[in-house]
């Protein structure tokens, strides 16, 4: 199994998922193809990067999802 995030935004309702991130300038790249999405071997290190993400304000406007490929 790998994971993926899925972000939807908040008031557009646009989705896609997060193809990386970038922790010098504390934003994510994101991709509306699942294939060229960032995937994860365990679920807790998605969730890392999910905390990361709210922590560097991305969660204002986007909901973040784990989705198991």
């Amino acid at each position: 199994m790998r994971y993926i995030i899925q972000w939807t935004n908040k008031y557009s309702g646009e989705s896609g998922y997060v193809a990386s991130i970038s922790e010098k300038n504390r934003y994510f790249n994101n991709t509306y193809n699942v294939n060229d999405a960032k995937r994860y071997l365990r679920e807790s290190h998605a969730k890392g990067t999910i905390t990361k993400l709210i922590h560097y304000g991305e969660g204002n406007n986007n909901n973040f999802e784990i989705i198991i490929i």
